[in-house]
């Protein structure tokens, strides 16, 4: 795709600013005549360089330059003669010939894929047109090439975010060709994401805005290009009568230049669009499922096979990955194999893997399709990694603004509502003072106004009690706001502190001076953050979605000893080295009715904050029946560092750390009381154990003689 639009680009330029010259001695004065023929040029170049060695003039060397420029176009010569055509222009205000052949400049960066050197110039270009106040064609045009630029590395969102933003220049604007450039590129991004229908229509946009401008050059090659975009996109979207309607358009446009070409000379390789339009004919009669027509539509494409096959060119792949659907489809399988191997040699999209995946599924041949497969995920889990990252940064960024603008909210939210009050508390003072004086004017009628002051007296107390009740609220949403700023503040940290070692590691493990055992480490180190970062955000969505009523608890019946037993093997890799992990269950059967995996999930929380706490002695995990045998009593000791008394009341506030050099994001053992309220028990810690901690959980049972329950230490 992308060697597709650098052709049209190509030609464009090519055909638009090719100036029909020859020159005079010393004065260059200018008279049309044909195009030289390819053997003439390096003559045609030698004559002009001695033109341009004996120009008097700044003025009589532009015209010069232009035509070298041309005929050095795209090859490395060219950069020599746009740099001194646009410095010679601006030296004498010749501002639309320095947009040329910046214009240029910027086109063959961006054909190389030189990002920076395209930035350089696209630079130059925008710092020109500001200075000027103006908004030349060449401005979008180079634009359009750093966004397209950003598009084809694959960095999707900064190419539709510069995108949108030279579109919404343009519509501010009202500039035509720069609206036309803008959609013609989101077309291409919405094409590389498969959001083919609105790639159709942005690149219809373009067309209809491209019937209103009269100053493009070369508008029927213009119109070509945009409708094999187009085309392409909406072969896939299966919108038949619409596609069917782009191809007989794409047909009529390829007719016309193909008249043209016969009368002034071939300017377009349009053999090669022939091609490309029959192999869109044939994947369009694949999608209804018409194999004739298809065939007809293939032999014809078949026809313009020959000088023109280039091995990874869009149009040579296009039609292979057609063939192979149409074999495949004819039930050919060895013919469909072949042609898609012949493309995978030079392009391996993922749709054409899976095609040849579903090829060799059928044939049985499962090891390949397995390889295949792996290379697939790779492929997708690359992607998904690279993407994840980035738009992690981007939503860090966003997030921000959008904090900073809510709180900017609140405060206007609150001084309007002071304001409100103010008018409120003015309001009732009047009525106050009005009052006062007709119940000294109405003496007479005292008893019968004494009612109605108690009236008054009524609604001012509740006037007041509402705004106590407001103050409240004030004082509780004041504090919502903190415990939000506290979480973010929390989370930004606890993630910050893995990602930062994942990527600082991740680069480490790439460095050619890294030895295998290094290698090792790193890895090692960039797994145990991994782990750390997934249980912070599973603690959060625990949390949340525990407090929001949306995480379902499946209550059951079941034998508290196998619960104890999963949360022990669970956790049994965590137990650091010199420290013992036991069990010591009662000697009854016991069932306790609760979610079994929400069970387990908080007995592994409070085992492995033990694991963290404790170096050496023990880790037990008992239970037994209380008094009344009807609850029962499960504990988790460990002979560890222990709690202070005093921050016994606040260990299972959220985000409340002992250590802040451990582990852990301080949720753990607010979600093991969350859990524990949600199965009707409850959570404490036993303030009279003091050799380490001792977290203790209470809850109902019932005595099943049926379990068999034999006394387990580990």
């Amino acid at each position: 795709m992308r060697q597709m639009n650098r052709l049209y680009n190509r030609i464009l330029t090519r055909i638009g600013m090719i100036v029909i010259i020859s020159f005079c001695i010393f004065c260059g004065s200018v008279k049309s005549s044909a195009p030289p023929p390819a053997k003439d040029r390096l003559t045609e170049i030698d004559s002009l360089n001695k033109l341009l060695s004996d120009c008097p003039t700044v003025a009589s060397t532009l015209p010069i330059l232009q035509r070298l420029a041309l005929l050095y176009q795209q090859y490395p010569e060219m950069k020599a003669y746009n740099e001194r055509l646009y410095k010679s222009a601006l030296e004498i205000d010749s501002v639309s010939i320095a947009y040329w052949g910046l214009k240029n400049l910027a086109e063959y960066y961006y054909n190389l894929s030189m990002r920076d050197s395209l930035k350089y110039y696209c630079d130059i270009v925008d710092s020109i047109a500001k200075a000027r106040h103006e908004y030349p064609n060449e401005l979008f045009e180079v634009k359009s090439f750093s966004s397209q630029d950003l598009l084809w590395l694959g960095i999707y969102e900064l190419a539709m975010s510069e995108a949108m933003d030279l579109y919404r220049m343009a519509s501010d604007l009202d500039h035509k060709y720069g609206l036309l450039r803008c959609s013609e590129t989101l077309g291409l991004i919405y094409q590389q994401i498969r959001r083919d229908s609105d790639a159709v229509a942005s690149f219809q946009e373009s067309l209809d805005l491209l019937k209103d401008i009269k100053d493009v050059p070369n508008i029927l090659d213009t119109e070509i290009r945009l409708t094999s975009y187009q085309l392409e996109s909406s072969v896939r979207t299966k919108q038949y009568a619409l596609t069917e309607r782009i191809l007989e358009q794409y047909k009529t446009l390829l007719d016309e230049r193909y008249k043209l070409n016969q009368e002034e000379g071939e300017l377009l390789p349009i053999e090669r669009e022939y091609w490309l339009l029959y192999s869109f004919y044939a994947s369009f009669y694949l999608s209804k499922g018409d194999l004739a027509n298809a065939k007809e539509a293939l032999d014809k494409a078949s026809s313009y096979v020959g000088s023109n096959w280039i091995e990874g060119d869009y149009v040579v792949n296009t039609y292979l990955a057609v063939k192979a659907r149409y074999y495949k489809a004819a039930g050919d399988i060895p013919l469909a194999l072949h042609y898609i191997n012949e493309l995978l040699e030079t392009e391996r999209l993922p749709e054409d893997i899976q095609f040849k995946a579903d090829i060799l599924k059928e044939r049985g041949q499962l090891k390949e399709v397995m390889a295949l497969y792996d290379e697939l995920y790779s492929t997708m889990t690359r992607k998904r990694g690279t993407s994840f990252l980035r738009q992690v940064n981007q939503l860090q960024a966003l997030h921000e603004l959008h904090e900073k603008e809510l709180k900017e909210t609140e405060l206007e939210e609150a001084g309007r509502r002071i304001e409100r009050k103010q008018d409120l508390l003015i309001f009732i003072l009047s009525v106050s003072v009005v009052l006062s004086i007709l119940l000294y004017t109405l003496y007479l009628y005292y008893r019968r106004l004494r009612s109605l002051k108690n009236q008054l007296q009524q609604e001012k107390d509740l006037l007041l009690e509402s705004q106590r009740r407001l103050m409240r609220e004030k004082t509780r949403a004041e504090e919502a706001s903190l415990m939000k700023s506290a979480f973010l503040a929390n989370m930004s940290h606890e993630i910050r502190t893995p990602l930062n070692a994942i990527v600082g590691f991740s680069s480490l493990l790439v460095e050619p001076s890294t030895d295998s055992g290094e290698r090792e480490e790193y890895s090692s180190i960039i797994r145990n953050n991994t782990d750390l970062m997934l249980n912070l955000v599973n603690d959060v969505l625990d949390l949340s979605r525990m407090e929001t009523g949306d995480l379902h608890f499946n209550i059951k019946d079941y034998p508290l000893l196998e619960c104890c037993q999963m949360a022990l093997e669970s956790v049994r890799y965590r137990i650091p080295q010199g420290v013992k992990l036991t069990f010591s269950p009662a000697g009854e059967p016991i069932v306790v009715h609760v979610d079994n995996l929400r069970l387990q999930q908080l007995l592994t929380n409070l085992l492995t904050n033990a694991a963290k706490f404790t170096e050496e002695g023990e880790i037990n995990l008992s239970f037994q029946l209380e008094p009344d045998r009807k609850k029962v009593r499960i504990a988790v000791t460990d002979t560890g560092v222990g709690i202070p008394l005093e921050k016994q009341a606040s260990i299972f506030n959220r985000f409340e750390k002992l250590d802040d050099y451990k582990p852990g994001a301080g949720l753990g053992l607010s979600i093991c009381l969350l859990i524990a309220e949600r199965l009707n028990g409850s959570l404490s810690i036993d303030s009279s154990y003091t050799d380490g901690a001792r977290f203790v959980l209470i809850l109902s049972c019932e005595i099943d003689p049926a379990i068999y329950n034999p006394q387990i230490e580990e």
